[in-house]
């Protein structure tokens, strides 16, 4: 299917695919670019994209997928996922539906690109989807997003193939109803487990174990699909938006102390290695299996609106767990990486 014009993005291309790849926006720039990382503290333009306000997703190391819609929360209208090889210039809808409610859209590839994930959301329902080449399935239906505030340090939707490709996960606490962690199987989407609450998850570096804590909790568990349930590791850790490297077994994410300031922390290899690194940082980003992209922060008080005492201000980093060493970056944000786990 021919990608509609309100939902098309184009590419131009300069340089060939290199092993380290991202797409992300550099400092000063309107349009995302697809840029070499392999050394991540000066990216590498290869490909410009240019044709709507989306957030593209690495799916390959030459193909972008993304999501765009004509409806919204009340008026629900098309929605679709398209694809688009940046090299040759092909693109297709994989996707179509109609949706436009909140969470609508947000959509993982299984990392052979042999099955999509999506959830399609209007004001009546929240769906999960599983499509391959034996077609497009509804496999959970929860209830609809009911209008609230936001908490950022509590409140997350994440949608991932674990590395081994063998489940998918949805983690996120928004819907109305239903369970908020559901792991379910790749060549069926049945349930193989899950959780009435649960947030700020991701899958790890190699095989299917998904970390997860509880809202409100600062015990990270993790579901191993050989070994159940187990509390991952000793150290409290309200951990916000963890992520997990290709091919290192390490996982960064935030913490924010009593008042606010938040961190970036490192665990890898089980436990033997990591701890909190120095300075204001959040957010971090693999763009690398040794190189992460993070944000600063500063005070924002006391004009910080709804939301923490401390926001980013603009000023970015890498940080690279090999030399122990922080840059200055030209990346303003991230919004995809190849390989991703399970690709190495």
């Amino acid at each position: 299917m021919v990608v509609p014009a309100w939902a098309a993005l184009h590419a131009s291309c300069v340089s060939a695919a290199t092993a380290q790849e991202a797409v992300l926006q550099l400092q000063g720039a309107t349009t995302p670019v697809l840029a070499d990382v392999s050394d991540a503290k000066a990216p590498r333009t290869l490909c410009g994209i240019s044709g709507g306000n989306f957030q593209p997703e690495l799916v390959t190391q030459t193909m972008i997928s993304w999501y765009a819609t004509k409806g919204k929360v009340d008026a629900p209208g098309t929605s679709v996922i398209a694809v688009l090889d940046l090299f040759t210039g092909t693109s297709t809808v994989a996707a179509t539906w109609s949706g436009g409610g909140f969470m609508d859209g947000l959509h993982a590839w299984s990392p052979d690109r042999g099955f999509l994930a999506y959830v399609a959301s209007d004001q009546s329902s929240v769906t999960l989807h599983l499509l391959s080449g034996g077609g497009d399935r509804v496999v959970a239906t929860l209830g609809a997003v009911p209008g609230r505030g936001l908490n950022p340090n509590e409140d997350d939707s994440y949608l991932g193939f674990s590395p081994d490709g063998a489940y998918f996960a949805l983690v996120q606490t928004f819907t109305g109803s239903g369970d908020q962690l559901q792991v379910r199987r790749t060549i069926d989407g049945t349930l193989a487990f899950s959780l009435s609450r649960a947030t700020m998850a991701t899958w790890g570096s190699s095989g299917s174990k998904l970390y997860y804590r509880m809202p409100g909790s600062s015990v990270v568990q993790v579901w191993d699909s050989s070994a159940g349930v187990s509390q991952a590791f000793g150290q409290p850790a309200t951990w916000i938006r963890p992520r997990a490297d290709a091919g290192d077994d390490y996982l960064a994410f935030t913490v924010r102390d009593s008042v606010g300031t938040p961190h970036v922390w490192l665990y890898g290899h089980s436990g033997r290695a990591g701890g909190q690194l120095p300075n204001v940082r959040s957010s971090a980003v693999w763009l690398n299996s040794t190189t992460f992209f993070y944000l600063e922060e500063a005070s924002c008080s006391p004009n910080c609106g709804i939301g923490p005492a401390w926001q980013p201000d603009g000023k970015t980093f890498t940080f690279d767990i090999a030399a122990q060493a922080e840059a200055s970056s030209r990346i303003s944000q991230v919004y995809g990486t190849w390989p991703r786990p399970g690709q190495t």
